[in-house]
């Protein structure tokens, strides 16, 4: 991984800043000349706002991009919406809100798939604070020989900041997905429970978009299981990212969000495109990009610096100055509590 290339650009045009992205790291895309077939997997995480989730228009540049590598290769954009879920919804359904399937009548051997319902899944151990247990992936996975994360850099409610890695999460079945945070208990029937397991799906979901923020994020400073939860959540995704791991991030930071992310915070208009087939690089560069240092975000830090599966390192950047470019985002209203994941780093 150390000599992987990564790519920043910025400019007015969001389509044109990921082909030049990708372009500059072109060279490092080799085996997905191999590849049988490959999935994009965009960031799909609200109903609304728009610009949570990832652009049709960004999805369009990564597939031409392909297409100018591999014509024919079966491409599969793949997702499964929690958001959707718990308002009782289909992943199908935000696939047609933001324009989806226009991506399969528009280009060929393309077609659009959600995880919403499968059966056959692979268990990903997790800690929760009520003890070890597992959530469950789509099988799906290991059916795709290139996998391409599609995401959107966003300040996070439990995780610090979220990028390419963490998008994957949307190949976690959406019952199992906030087990991934650490406050809920396993899914067998005599797993330990927690006042989240007693509440209906969505419950949380639905008090954000009934509540205020502040009165949201004050609700979870008073809750001890969140302060426990923020020193797991990091090894949870480092977890399921080993059975999802991507082979090229692409990032399309032309609107990102600060604040109250990963749905409820305020866009920024950045008008850039990140790019490496080392996911920690891209994911690093994310960071930096909107005001963290790599070192703040814990999942990054132990793939780096425990799980040795990238590096987040400036070496080989190509493109625009990310110095020049980098702005200081506003942190999650509970930034000072998600930062104690530290604590569990040095006891651990």
């Amino acid at each position: 991984m150390e000599n992987k290339k990564a790519s920043i650009i910025k400019g007015d045009n969001r389509k044109d800043n990921i082909k030049r992205c990708i372009e500059l790291i072109r060279d490092d895309m080799e085996t997905i000349k191999q590849a049988m077939n490959i999935l994009i997997k965009p960031n799909l995480v609200a109903l609304k706002p728009a610009f949570a989730n990832t652009h049709v228009e960004a999805i369009e540049a990564v597939i031409e991009c392909i297409r100018e590598i591999v014509p024919d290769t079966p491409i599969t954009v793949g997702e499964s919406s929690a958001s959707a879920f718990y308002m009782g919804l289909p992943t199908t359904s935000v696939f047609e809100d933001y324009g989806y399937y226009e991506l399969e009548k528009k280009y060929v051997n393309v077609t659009l798939t959600d995880f919403d319902d499968d059966k056959d899944v692979i268990d990903s151990p997790i800690h929760s604070v009520v003890g070890d247990t597992h959530l469950r992936i789509t099988k799906r996975v290991e059916e795709y020989d290139y996998k391409i994360s599609l995401s959107i850099p966003k300040t996070h409610n439990f995780a610090v900041a979220t990028f390419g890695i963490k998008n994957m999460a949307g190949l976690v079945l959406r019952k199992d997905m906030a087990m991934i945070h650490g406050m809920k208990g396993g899914i067998e029937v005599d797993a330990p429970k927690t006042l989240l397991d007693k509440l209906p799906a969505g419950t949380v979901s639905k008090a954000r978009r009934t509540l205020p923020n502040w009165l949201i994020n004050f609700l979870f400073r008073q809750y001890p299981t969140y302060r426990k939860s923020v020193k797991m959540i990091h090894h949870n995704i480092v977890e399921f990212a080993k059975r999802t791991w991507p082979d090229l991030v692409v990032l399309d930071g032309f609107v990102c969000m600060e604040g109250d992310g990963p749905v409820d915070g305020t866009s920024v208009d950045m008008r850039v495109a990140i790019a490496s087939t080392d996911p920690v690089k891209a994911d690093g560069i994310g960071a930096r990009l909107i005001g963290f240092e790599p070192e703040e975000i814990g999942y990054l830090y132990y793939l780096q610096n425990e799980e040795k599966m990238g590096t987040y390192s400036l070496d080989n950047v190509l493109g625009d100055n990310l110095n020049v470019l980098k702005k200081r985002f506003i942190r999650h209203g509970t930034y000072d509590i998600q930062s104690q994941w530290k604590e569990a780093a040095v006891s651990g």
